[in-house]
């Protein structure tokens, strides 16, 4: 077997190309429900935890969020969940300039857009099991992700008020200008990383129904390494994030495109 360098492969390589690099895909979300919290926190702990080549924003802010995303041509008419940690940063290279959120790990339940995500976009994605985002009797709505039966973190969100056509409206062009930021980090066997450098996705996202508010409550869980190994180092780092002023609390449904013909390296 000899691969072509025009055209784009993943492991195992006997599926063979994937597509021709000089026309990517766009991969259509149809159905997409997200429940997400943004709120402050204080800057020493964010630059801890953000690669150089990164600045904090003015702002140190911080979402959390939770998504459900149904009808996937990629996955045969099927779907996954994921759970994210993102703070919003701001990347200043010689080409390049741009503000966005970082993405510091992004949770999912389905293998295959964990491989894509992580090969293709530099994505730091790992596996979990995410619970639907389900409503609570007194009109709260809550997720959770957890590792092996153990919980990693929750999020549970006070009942939030419907909003009109013209909030939607703003809502989806503030989300869509604000790019995926990553940080490719291929480790090698013997040596440097095979590749480390930082990355730009963007989301064409539609907003169909949205709810805001303000009050929520962020969990983490207590489970440790003998029970969740490497993932307790990760909950360790994520718990430091903590909550000095809560922003925004929201909860929409729609659809999104993930531009995968825009994601490229960021110099």
């Amino acid at each position: 077997m000899k691969t072509d360098p025009s055209k784009h492969y993943r492991m195992p390589l006997i599926m063979g190309p994937m597509f021709d690099l000089d026309n990517r895909p766009q991969w259509s979300y149809p159905q997409v429900e997200v429940l997400a919290f943004q709120y402050l926190t204080e800057n020493s702990v964010l630059e801890a935890l953000v690669p150089d080549c990164y600045s904090i924003s003015k702002e140190p802010l911080v979402t959390v969020l939770f998504s459900q995303n149904n009808g996937l041509e990629f996955m045969a008419g099927g779907g996954y969940r994921m759970a994210a940690f993102q703070i919003a940063v701001r990347f200043d290279g010689e080409n390049d300039h741009v503000e966005g959120d970082l993405i510091l790990v992004m949770l999912e339940n389905q293998t295959w857009p964990i491989l894509g995500g992580r090969e293709d976009l530099g994505v730091p994605k790992l596996y979990a099991e995410i619970s639907p985002i389900r409503g609570l009797p007194d009109g709260s709505l809550k997720a959770e992700a957890s590792l092996w039966g153990h919980q990693l973190f929750s999020l549970e969100i006070a009942p939030m008020k419907a909003q009109v056509s013209p909030v939607r409206i703003v809502a989806s062009r503030r989300i869509n200008s604000r790019p995926w930021l990553g940080y490719k980090y291929i480790p090698s066997l013997d040596g440097p990383p095979d590749a480390e450098y930082p990355t730009i996705s963007h989301n064409d996202t539609k907003i169909e129904k949205l709810w805001l508010g303000k009050s929520a409550t962020l969990r983490y869980g207590s489970a440790g390494a003998e029970d969740i190994v490497h993932a307790r180092a990760l909950l360790d780092a994520l718990s430091t994030l903590s909550v000095s002023q809560p922003v925004q609390a929201l909860y929409f449904k729609g659809s999104s495109v993930l531009r995968y013909d825009l994601s490229r390296r960021l110099r």
